[in-house]
């Protein structure tokens, strides 16, 4: 008899299961299930594989085409002061800046140009692309440089309002790495800031404060090479980041701890280079360990206009002489030089093997538009003009150029389309595994149904596939058990009422019989113990049992003037008596008085 649980479960006994379906044949029906969904997840996995080294090719094209180091501009929106009304000497194109300069106007080309009006949104939308980079493999520097005040903290941080460029790129991770069913990911993050020529651990425990001329145990750091020729920073603390929410909660930890003061020109402005590390561990076919660095560089400022004194104007140095390391670096890179001058500098020491070969390099050059800031501007963007990695669009002849543009949009609809086919077999992958693991979890099942038959002939099987949408059959009643244990003595039957049942199974009519048994009705319950049956052949056991002691009483040796009743003339007026409660038409109830039973019964004894 099916039964269903709390679940929606089917319970079904094992040996109903069995009758229909052989052991034997239900579990071979299960492997073959399994066998055929392992042989399907192995074909959707090597066409994964297939799929992803594809769009990683047109990916690593596309980025080559476009060059390894690539350099945006970012125009902050023009601010009014002192309440005068500020001249903007800037005009912009899609990939080209003009600036006016003493009657002179300059002109720079970049990779892209974001105007005053540009949001957060649009700047992460151009960065994306390079994010894939990093997650298969390749080391990956994003940087913002810029004169002090022109808003590179606000791309790289943001608000909370309006999120910068490193929490949108640590969400984007952990989008991709969730998304990726061929390789498993694991993240960690490290911070530190280049103060004065040393480095700092953003992440270390707070220390006390100190003096200026002093360095905290935090800067005990030292840039160690490996063998493999990957940069180590010795002593720096790596935190993992299982989730987005702890990425976030250590990298706002981090960010506080930095070291911020006042200018003439910034309010709070960046005293040393902020570099965020976010490692990335790919555990696929083969591992791959890759690094992306998140960096806030320190504004470059003129002395005479940041009114710097003492200590404040030391950090002014020292950003300074960091950042033209970095541009030579860059330069010698563009030129593909011999000799790169990777140890001029602490900052270029530590990014030396995320700035050569198979790295990629984003930098985000921000500008002023102000007629005040005329002086600074020239100078970024001449740096952004060294650091390109290609020639400028007006070197190139018209044709190469339309050529390049097709190039670049038949590789950018390739990573596309295999980005859209991955995520549709990535869902079938899921599919097909749930579907495998339902089916294992069905086949164990099974398996300790069956074991467990051999020591309990009533154990249930759980099939959760069956639907019970029929009731049961009228005829498949449940059995009513028979207690057989001890019965008290007050409900022992006496002589007389044997009798009475013993003379009751002769007289009593067939359709007498009827009515009585459906006083009882038979839907009871398995718990119950009685039935009328039950009673009706204990009743005539006990009858033929006590008359058999009758017929060996009438062989005693006894006087024949002590018998005055025999034990047919017993029988025959038991058989006259009907049962209590019961009369047969117009025929009055009779009864064998109780004491002249016991008379009876004495003299016979």
């Amino acid at each position: 008899m099916e039964k269903e649980d709390m679940g929606g479960h089917v319970m079904v006994p094992l040996e109903s299961l069995s009758l229909e379906l052989p052991n034997g044949e239900i579990l071979v029906g299960y492997d073959k299930d399994i066998s055929a969904l392992q042989e399907e997840i192995s074909t959707l996995r090597s066409r994964q594989r297939h799929l992803d080294r594809r769009r990683r090719e047109a990916l690593d094209k596309l980025i080559d085409l476009k060059g390894s180091i690539r350099v945006f501009c970012r125009v902050r929106p023009l601010v009014q002061t002192s309440n005068l009304k500020t001249k903007s000497l800037v005009t912009v194109e899609h990939e080209k800046i003009a600036v006016k300069s003493v009657g002179i106007k300059k002109e720079f080309s970049v990779d892209r140009v974001f105007d005053q009006e540009s949001t957060q949104e649009d700047v992460f939308q151009e960065v994306k692309p390079i994010l894939r980079s990093a997650l298969d493999g390749h080391n990956v520097c994003i940087l913002a440089f810029g004169q002090t005040g022109t808003g590179k903290t606000y791309t790289m941080e943001g608000t909370d309002g309006k999120l910068g460029i490193v929490p949108r790129a640590i969400q984007e991770l952990f989008s991709h790495a969730s998304e990726d069913s061929s390789s498993t990911y694991s993240l960690s993050i490290s911070m530190l800031e280049v103060y004065l020529g040393s480095l700092r651990d953003l992440l270390a425990p707070r220390q006390p404060l100190f003096r200026p001329t002093e360095c905290s145990t935090a800067c005990n750091l030292s840039i160690m090479a490996t063998k493999s020729g990957a940069v180590e920073v010795e002593g720096l603390k790596d935190v993992s980041i299982p989730d987005l929410k702890k990425a976030n909660q250590w990298y706002c930890r981090g960010r506080r701890a930095r070291s911020t003061s006042w200018t003439n020109v910034n309010d709070v402005s960046s005293r040393s280079h902020c570099l965020t590390r976010i490692t990335i561990r790919r555990q696929g076919v083969t591992e791959e360990v890759s690094k992306l660095w998140l960096i806030d560089l320190g504004g470059s400022e003129r002395l005479l206009k940041t009114g710097a004194s003492g200590l404040t104007m030391d950090e002014g140095k020292a950003i300074n002489l960091s950042l033209s390391a970095l541009g030579d670096v860059i330069a010698a890179l563009r030129r593909k030089r011999s000799h790169v001058p990777y140890r001029n500098s602490k900052l270029t020491q530590i990014l030396s093997d995320s700035l050569g070969d198979r790295s990629k390099v984003l930098m985000v050059v921000h500008i002023s538009p102000s007629e005040d800031d005329v002086g600074e501007t020239v100078c970024s963007l001449s740096f952004a003009k060294r650091a390109r990695s290609i020639e400028s669009n007006r070197d190139i002849p018209e044709d190469l150029k339309m050529l390049k543009q097709k190039r670049l949009a038949e590789l950018d609809n390739e990573v596309r389309d295999a980005e859209e086919e991955l995520k549709h077999l990535n869902e079938q992958i899921r599919i097909a595994e749930i579907s495998l693991e339902e089916k294992k979890k069905l086949n164990s099942s099974v398996c300790q149904a069956l074991s467990d038959e051999k020591g309990s002939p009533r154990s249930t099987l759980v099939v959760s596939h069956i639907d019970a949408t029929e009731s049961p059959h009228p005829t498949e009643k449940a059995k009513i058990r028979v207690s057989h244990g001890p019965v008290p003595h007050f409900m022992s039957p006496t002589v007389c009422s044997r009798q009475r049942h013993s003379a009751g199974s002769h007289s009593v009519s067939k359709p007498r019989l009827t009515k009585s048994v459906n006083r009882y009705p038979a839907e009871l319950s398995g718990s119950q113990s009685f039935s009328y049956s039950s009673c009706k052949n204990a009743a005539k056991a006990r009858s033929v049992a006590f008359s058999s002691s009758v017929s060996k009483m009438k062989c005693l040796p006894v006087k024949s003037d002590q018998i005055n009743i025999s034990s047919n003339s017993i029988d025959s007026t038991a058989a006259s008596a009907p049962r209590r409660g019961e009369s047969f038409g117009s025929r009055p109830v009779q009864r064998v008085p109780l004491h002249q039973h016991r008379r009876r019964m004495s003299s016979l004894i």
